[in-house]
């Protein structure tokens, strides 16, 4: 088998591949429209989530100062005017709601709005503005449907029937003048509805709501059963909005398909924000739900509705009436709570979740929305386990099953989840979790305890634990961690190994089934009475992560026994290493076999078998399992020969099996996202990076919600919605919640495998690097260091790069710009210029471990 050069075989791609399908698609998906690649803008539609208009930003930024707090009068400043407030008085634009005492000290909250946002301030004399929580509601009368604007008649639109085809509307913008990005992604079709999650870390699903796109909640106050499955209510809603609201007539607020505006307070907390407006009646309302900390704790809840002119004065002298900036009239109403409770509240959940992002890795970036839907995928996540007790499950809904078992168990969930804590610098936290998940959930055999009862999963999921263990020791460094681990994780290499054994045991050095682990390759297709070696054909992804997860153990095995002087880490890891690369070898001459043998039609299409027996593959057939499945646990492991990746996503091509960037089931316009970091992580590994952008925003504006980021397991593209389809389709998951958190962070700093270089801003679309705009990461951990690092685009042109490493940093650094007008780097005052990157080797860091780059 040859093996291409990364940049050679993309180029072999786009003359092969690519093209072709893009002017298919042209032909017969976009109207007959003569569209030149490279010569037309998309249509865009504005980002509402973040969107502020020319001021509004410093109006947020700008809450009052307070001189004085007594008997509920407050002495404020704003604008330039001065005056003495009481809850319901407003200033500049900014809202007294209440008074409350915060840790002794009396604490003025202001609200504010603005088109589409708003905040809310909590500032005392003391200490000025102690916390200011954003909001993406703002003025009620400004919410809709999410509107499209696709003006060469390029379109997502559902058809009954799925027919297989050339991606036409991702090829749509992948050949236009500008990155994919939500304005011009989310402009194609129509946005998924979700339900809005209402939790806190100790609870779990049991105690958690989720909300209504109309912000009644779907459970009732109490559960029936331990471990009854999670239905709808049947009992009326516990929390319902209308029961607040002003008005005695009901149709005035009632919910219009997608007339709701679905978000997290914060823009990442466990705290629903729901705004409703009925258009027909120019009348809407605001909800909020949160669930303070505990096991036992209750939800608590506030409805600001607007209240008709002509009802006014039927609410005149109530506490709760209030007069909005806008001119318009409002009831503030609490439900389960006091405004000072409610507010005290919010307060303890902010600081929580600010603190713990911008304490351990604070981001800034020009899309604020994307930073809030990968910092929400982990507050979900953490809200949804209970404990270090795992799940699949996000909130409560079909996988709910407590005590655990099955899918609550699921591998793959918990692998992810640990995986995205450290990307995230929370490893001490992901190391917790993960031994409590090798200590009560890996049988004494090696193998997970999930595969005892429903469902067998497949081994190649111990080779990925083995990489988590890696990465765990690769950025803390945490010798005790890694030495209470291992003997589990000794138990697991030994049940892989068996199976390694086993086939080169049964057959022939000869035989292409020599060397490879057997197993199942997905838990819907194994049976724990039917778990032999013929069971299922030997699946190459079950072999080259067991490789992979072998390999990076014994890599940090060898670190280990270096930083402790330990003969025996040493002589395991020489141990592991010798095995790692026998299979390696074993598993090499098995796909050069295959690739030989390969039907014609195969080797012409160039696309890569997925077992020693598959041979005779038609390049137009792609079965569900294969496209979102096999071959995404075959792009985790990184093999390291791009060809045979390309081979995969050229068979997802040919065979029409992907829809704006993601892959579907191929019988609807469907995408079972839960494994689609498989997607992502062989998408950032490619040069174009534009095919990865595609596929993190098309995660996040169809397949999911995009306020609330609710992510079912499956989602129909476009205008899915909670409830559609089965239970278990609609759920929302651990995995599919966590994709723009680990899209996200490869975008920004992605560390390639095999090669001691580390990559930022990989995948920054260029309007990231526009005058004005900026790109900040402090601490971000890699397995070579500490990065800090800071790239803003200078007035006059050009970018000046703030590099800052712990020290033995031991990496070379790419940084990659991407220019808004396309043209290449120039000159750089440091390292090398390599296309649209800067080559910084390891030892730019020699002496100073902090560098400042001028690229023009």
């Amino acid at each position: 088998m040859t093996m291409l050069e990364r940049r050679d075989f993309l180029k072999l791609l786009a003359s092969a591949g690519a093209a072709s399908a893009f002017e298919a698609g042209f032909a017969f998906g976009f109207e007959g429209k003569p569209l030149t690649p490279g010569t037309y803008a998309p249509g865009r539609i504005p980002n509402e989530f973040s969107l502020l208009l020319p001021g509004e930003r410093e109006a947020l930024k700008n809450a009052p100062t307070v001189s004085a707090i007594a008997n509920e009068d407050v002495t404020a400043k704003a604008g330039g005017h001065t005056g003495h407030l009481k809850p319901g008085d407003a200033l500049d634009g900014w809202m007294l709601i209440t008074i409350v005492d915060m840790n002794g000290v009396e604490t003025a909250v202001f609200e504010k709005h603005v088109t589409h946002r708003g905040a809310i301030a909590y500032v005392t004399a003391e200490r000025g503005t102690i916390a200011c929580i954003p909001k993406q509601i703002g003025d009620l009368s400004k919410i809709r449907p999410r509107p499209t604007n696709t003006p060469d008649g390029v379109k997502l639109e559902r058809t009954a029937q799925y027919i297989p085809g050339p991606d036409a509307a991702g090829l749509y913008l992948l050949q236009s003048t500008e990155d994919p990005c939500y304005e011009n992604v989310a402009a194609l079709g129509a946005e998924y509805i979700g339900w809005t999650l209402v939790a806190n870390e100790q609870g779990g699903p049991k105690a958690s709501l989720y909300l209504e796109p109309d912000g009644s909640s779907r459970r009732p106050a109490q559960s029936a059963s331990a471990d009854e499955v999670w239905a709808p209510d049947e009992l009326g809603a516990y929390f319902d909005p209308a029961e607040l609201l002003a008005g005695d007539g009901p149709q005035l607020y009632k919910y219009k398909a997608g007339w709701s505006k679905r978000t997290l307070l914060g823009g990442y907390l466990p705290v629903a924000d729901i705004g409703v407006w009925n258009s027909d009646h120019g009348c809407g309302y605001e909800t909020m739900v949160l669930l303070p900390a505990g096991v036992d704790a209750k939800p608590m809840g506030r409805v600001r509705s607007m209240i008709p002119e002509i009802e006014v004065t039927r609410h005149a002298g109530r506490r709760e009436l209030l007069k909005g900036t806008d001119g318009r009239s409002y009831l503030d109403r609490y439900w389960n709570c006091s405004p000072q409770s409610f507010y005290v509240a919010l307060a303890g959940i902010w600081n929580r979740w600010s603190s713990l992002y911008e304490s351990t890795m604070p981001i800034e970036i020009p899309d604020e929305w994307l930073l809030n839907a990968a910092r929400a995928g982990i507050t979900l996540s953490r809200c949804s386990y209970r404990g270090l007790e795992p799940t699949y499950q996000i909130g409560e809904g079909g996988y709910t099953k407590i005590p655990e078992r099955s899918h609550a168990l699921f591998p793959v969930a918990h692998y992810e989840f640990i995986w995205a804590l450290q990307l995230w610098g929370l490893t001490d936290d992901a190391d917790s979790y993960f031994q409590n998940y090798l200590e009560k959930y890996v049988l004494p055999n090696g193998d997970f305890l999930y595969n005892t009862q429903d469902q067998v999963e497949g081994p190649l999921n111990i080779g990925i634990f083995l990489a988590n263990s890696a990465r765990s020791f690769d950025y803390k460094r945490n010798l005790q961690s890694l030495e209470l681990r291992l003997p589990i994780l000794e138990r697991m290499i030994g049940f892989v190994l068996k199976r390694y054994e086993d086939s080169k045991r049964h057959f022939a050095s000869t035989d292409r089934r020599y060397g490879l682990i057997y197993g199942s390759p997905e838990a819907d297709l194994g049976d724990p009475n039917n778990d032999f070696p013929a069971s299922h054909p030997f699946y190459y992804q079950n072999s080259v992560c067991v490789w992979r997860g072998l390999k990076e153990h014994a890599r940090c095995l060898r670190l280990a026994a270096e930083a402790k002087k330990s003969d025996t880490l040493r002589a395991a890891s020489e141990r592991y290493e010798a095995i790692a690369s026998e299979m390696r070898g074993n598993i090499q001459r098995s796909l050069e076999a295959t690739l030989t043998l390969r039907a014609a039609d195969m080797r012409a299409a160039g696309i890569t078998p997925f077992t020693p027996d598959d041979i005779d593959h038609r390049p137009t057939e792609l079965s569900s399992y294969e496209n979102h499945r096999f071959m995404q646990d075959w792009f985790l492991a990184d093999w390291g020969d791009p060809a045979l990746d390309i081979g995969h996503l050229r068979h997802r091509e040919l065979a029409g099996m992907q829809i704006v960037g993601l892959h579907t089931d191929g019988a609807v316009a469907r995408t079972s996202n839960f494994m689609d970091h498989g997607s992502l992580s062989v998408k950032i590994r490619q040069e174009d990076y534009r095919p990865f952008l595609l596929n993190l925003y098309a995660l996040v504006c169809y397949a999911g919600d995009s306020g609330n980021f609710y992510a079912p397991e499956d989602a129909w593209i476009p205008g899915s919605y909670a409830g559609e389809g089965s239970r278990y389709g609609w759920s929302a998951v651990v995995n599919s919640t966590l994709q723009p958190t680990v899209g996200l962070r490869w975008l920004l700093c992605y560390e390639e495998t095999d090669v001691i270089r580390c990559h930022l801003q990989k995948a920054a679309p260029r309007h990231w690097f526009a005058k004005g705009q900026r790109i900040s990461v402090a601490n971000c951990p890699t397995k070579f260091g500490l990065i800090t690092w800071m790239t803003e685009a200078e007035s006059g042109g050009g970018w000046r790069v703030t590099v800052e490493v712990s020290p033995g940093f031991s990496g070379d650094i790419v940084v990659h710009i991407h220019s808004p007008s396309a043209k290449e780097l120039h000159t750089t005052s440091m390292g090398s210029i390599e296309g649209s990157a800067i080559l910084l080797p390891a030892s730019s860091f020699a002496i100073n471990s902090k560098v400042v780059i001028n690229v023009t």
